[in-house]
């Protein structure tokens, strides 16, 4: 058992790094790091040199911490090139199993297998009409993909020895801090900056996941368009968002926005399966949706308000403009979520989604837990993994309510640590 695991995420818009130790209570945090990796759309006046580096740069600054620099780690990638498929056969011996899942995964993965890297995982078998039935993930990663992410933590200084996928450690991070009730199933949902990840949990056993390709740059686009900035200031004030409100900025441009800083059981039948409509078929259907509206105040204006009245105003005005962004910037997200989970569930697979928990940068933006519970029909709230873990030896490193913050955007690297036990 390694004594000191580290797990590195290299994102879009930034790496981040957890070690952690495995004691006889759970798991303690022992070092966390984040570095940018500055981007062409938000940082222009970078030269193309400095851009291509940006990702080496960012992981030799996580390195400066020696509780990551030479240390054996876990890595993960995502995106287009990784393939995650469910596959379900007739019970047969162990011995043919694997012969049998790279057979199975020639007809269903999407590129030539010989450029690719392959694993699996089982779940617990099903019976369906009365015989047993094997049920499990087969992933397949091309092989350039891995190679370009090993290179790449090989230069900045790391040792990479675990590879994994974003989605997988997502889970494993929930499944080994939170824990999921046999019957229960939990949809994860990690808001990059250009992918989301989704993970739903049926047990704590069974896993199905998803990359979708939309995340916190629409969010960064939908206050660009929708208050009269560029790019990069707009993705200054979506950050800044969790501080100050955005319909400070009072409708759009420059002037405004610097007035705005100043101023349960496997066995077929044992469950209670919820049908929904609209059974799509295929995993890459998008219905587009509709988007919400903002909330609006509506009625006759010629009243004078009283201070309770007017604080309601306000807060309803902050609700209204964060809504009126999200239903912009994550409507198609939304929608490729809930054909997600209609794929399932009308399959049969998963019986309901009891909760969806939210991480990633992007899940800070305010409101954004409500925006997807309503959307989603399901109670949506914000995830820290951190929150379960002893944080007693790094908590004097940084500001109070710092691991707070920092916590539901190290999700994926706090998984991937976790794989090494």
């Amino acid at each position: 058992m390694a004594t000191l695991a580290v797990g590195i995420d290299v994102g879009t818009s930034s790496v981040k790094a957890v070690a952690v130790k495995r004691t006889s209570s759970g798991y303690s945090l022992k070092s966390v790091g984040q570095a940018e990796i500055r981007r062409a759309e938000y940082n222009p006046e970078e030269s193309p040199q400095a851009l291509a580096e940006a990702a080496l740069r960012a992981l030799e600054r996580i390195t400066q911490d020696s509780s990551f620099a030479r240390k054996p780690c876990a890595f993960a990638v995502s995106g287009p090139r990784v393939a995650p498929r469910l596959f379900k056969f007739p019970s047969i011996p162990k011995g043919e199993v694997e012969q049998a899942i790279r057979f199975e995964a020639e007809q269903i993965i999407p590129f030539d297998l010989a450029q690719a890297a392959l694993d699996y995982v089982l779940f617990d078998e099903v019976m369906e009409e009365g015989k047993p039935q094997m049920e499990g993930l087969v992933v397949a990663v091309h092989k350039e993909e891995v190679d370009k992410r090993y290179v790449l933590l090989k230069s900045a200084g790391f040792d990479p020895v675990v590879l994994d996928i974003d989605t997988l450690a997502l889970a494993n991070a929930y499944i080994e801090t939170e824990g999921v009730g046999e019957r229960e199933t939990v949809a994860l949902i990690n808001i990059g900056a250009r992918f989301t990840n989704l993970a739903i949990t049926h047990g704590p056993r069974r896993v199905f996941v998803r990359d979708i390709a939309s995340g916190g740059d629409m969010l960064s686009r939908a206050v660009s368009e929708i208050y009269g900035l560029d790019l990069p200031m707009a993705e200054k004030r979506k950050r800044e968002a969790v501080y100050t409100p955005l319909e400070d900025l009072g409708g759009g441009g420059e002037e405004a926005f610097e007035g705005g800083e100043n101023a349960g059981g496997t066995e077929s039948g044992n469950e209670e399966y919820v049908l929904l409509d609209g059974d799509e078929t295929s995993m890459g259907l998008t219905s587009g949706g509709s988007k919400e509206s903002a909330d609006t105040l509506t009625g006759d204006e010629g009243f004078q308000a009283s201070g309770e009245t007017q604080n309601s105003m306000g807060a309803a005005q902050k609700v209204s403009a964060n809504r009126a962004v999200l239903a912009d910037a994550l409507g198609d997200l939304v929608s490729e979520i809930q054909d997600t989970f209609k794929y399932y569930i009308n399959r049969r697979i998963i019986p309901r989604v009891d909760k969806v928990r939210l991480c990633g940068g992007t899940a800070k933006f305010p409101d954004i837990d409500d925006f997807f519970s309503s959307q989603l029909g399901v109670p949506s709230a914000l995830w820290n993994p951190f929150a379960r873990l002893d944080v007693g030896a790094v908590t004097k490193k940084f500001p109070a309510n710092f691991l707070d913050e920092l916590g539901p955007t190290m999700a994926v690297a706090l998984g991937l640590a976790m794989r090494q036990f």
